[in-house]
């Protein structure tokens, strides 16, 4: 008995809600009054405190929705309530509706998609996905509080920009709910090389995410921060995670205050490694002519590490800031200097894009393969 009482009360509290956003729906479009909608309430309450069966609980909740509705109704009196113009709604939906159809959207097909998410108990269509349709409707449909907001904007400028979004939802959604294509991390073991990134004064905490998203699909030892660097638990964090995804949690990290530390540090624990810079100098040598010491460790199931000691030969690759680049003091203390071949006018690539170009090399000369780490293969790049 307890259950059927509790399971009417959510049915009739669903009822009330239903009515109330179909008022409002109303009053939003200009198609009926205060007054009438109002009317819409009070009739619905009527029709609660007229149940035959429970009607106790049919009384009280037609008590509590006409409280609810009519609280609802002065909040938008208190709000300066504004309906929206079906003038300026048809002209930003048939602006919407053109700009869609030129990413190739099927514009109709998602204006019905929206009204059947909210008429109908059949969610969200799976061709588009929730948040493409909610785009739609803030658009077309936007609530009141942002009426006044979409309606100062260009239309042509704000359709396009919101049918470009409503693409890039629709398409992300389909791509996630494809089942051959993986978007999750797979839970295994990772594997290592004898590659290692000392990181000397990078400023954008973006680069350095982005650096650290790549070691990590590089298999690299870790990662040496120094100097002004963003790090994980340091300055700059919060940027790095963005764009490292995560990789910053995986990847072993030590932060030095000056590079000189952190050759020091690799002369102590790392004293087979070859040390390589990678710039543009006199000395500097094609990054795929040199031979890149390691590719016995690297073929190992294990690479072996003992109280923090590794003994085996590898790869230190020195990265420096974006506009000085590596520290002109330890370039003569540097195995080798590498660079990779300019065809434009710029002297330069950004140091993040640089890196995995680098590295992929040095894993190619290692013959590592992607059959020997449970045949993971290239997924989607952003």
């Amino acid at each position: 008995m307890v259950k059927l009482l509790l399971a009417a009360i959510v049915l009739l509290l669903m009822q009330a809600r239903v009515a109330h956003s179909f008022s409002r729906h109303l009053l939003h479009h200009g198609r009926a009054s205060t007054e009438r909608c109002l009317n819409i309430q009070n009739s619905f309450a009527t029709y609660l405190r007229n149940q035959k069966v429970f009607t106790c609980v049919g009384y009280h909740a037609s008590i509590c929705t006409t409280r609810h509705l009519s609280k609802g109704i002065d909040e938008l009196d208190a709000t300066n309530y504004k309906t929206d113009n079906s003038a300026d709604r048809d002209m930003r939906k048939e602006r919407l509706h053109f700009y869609l159809s030129e990413l190739g959207v099927d514009a109709a097909a998602l204006e019905d998609a929206s009204f059947r998410s909210q008429t109908t108990m059949e969610g969200f269509d799976e061709r588009f996905g929730k948040s493409a349709i909610k785009s739609y409707r803030a658009y077309v449909d936007p609530k009141p509080s942002r009426l006044e907001a979409v309606a100062s904007e260009v239309v042509d400028i704000a359709a396009n920009r919101f049918a470009r979004q409503i693409d890039f939802l629709a398409k992300r959604h389909r791509s996630q709910a494809a089942e051959w294509v993986r978007h999750i991390d797979e839970s295994q073991d990772r594997r290592t090389f004898p590659l290692i990134l000392v990181l000397d004064n990078l400023r954008s905490a973006a680069n350095v995410g982005s650096i650290y998203r790549s070691a990590e699909a590089c298999g690299c030892l870790e990662i040496l921060t120094t100097g002004i660097t963003p790090h994980p638990n340091g300055n700059g964090s919060e940027k790095l995670a963005k764009s490292a995804l995560g990789a910053e949690q995986i990847l072993p990290t030590k932060h030095f205050a000056t590079v000189r530390q952190a050759m020091e540090y690799l002369k102590e624990y790392r004293p087979n490694v070859m040390l390589v810079g990678m710039e543009t100098t006199e000395r500097s040598k094609l990054y795929n002519v040199i031979k890149y010491p390691g590719r016995e460790a690297a073929s190992s199931d294990k690479l072996i590490v003992e109280n923090d000691c590794m003994s085996s030969p590898g790869v230190a690759l020195f990265l420096g800031n974006e506009v000085s680049g590596v520290d002109t003091d330890i370039m003569p203390l540097l195995d080798e200097v590498v660079e990779i071949p300019m065809f434009g006018l710029k002297n330069s690539l950004n140091v993040a894009a640089c890196a995995p170009v680098v590295m992929y090399e040095i894993l190619r000369q290692w013959k590592v393969s992607s059959s020997s780490s449970s045949s993971k293969s290239s997924e989607g790049l952003d």
